[in-house]
């Protein structure tokens, strides 16, 4: 099946520090794109669909510390969850 997208894909993997509500735990990206996200994480970890999470790639890019970002949580399955960026 096709998948329509308006974004192209890069499939890499990340270690990202991700907050919701004051909790922060550690992900990891499976793609990223323009304009959002997934993570892969575990069904404990899963924050439901609509929740708003403020993100952070670990490893350095470039010149210094990546900037936090707020990114909200648009598909849940198996495997992780899907991010909308919002400050884009």
């Amino acid at each position: 099946m096709a998948e329509n997208r308006d974004e192209q894909r890069l499939g890499i993997r990340l270690e990202v520090e991700v907050e919701c509500d004051q909790d922060k735990s550690a992900m990891h990206t499976r793609d990223i794109s323009n304009s959002g996200i997934f993570l892969e994480c575990s069904a404990d970890k899963m924050p439901p669909v609509g929740s708003i999470l403020t993100i952070r790639i670990k490893q350095a890019l470039g010149d210094g510390e990546a900037p936090a970002v707020r990114a909200q949580v648009v598909r849940v399955d198996g495997n992780g969850v899907a991010l909308k960026f919002l400050d884009t």
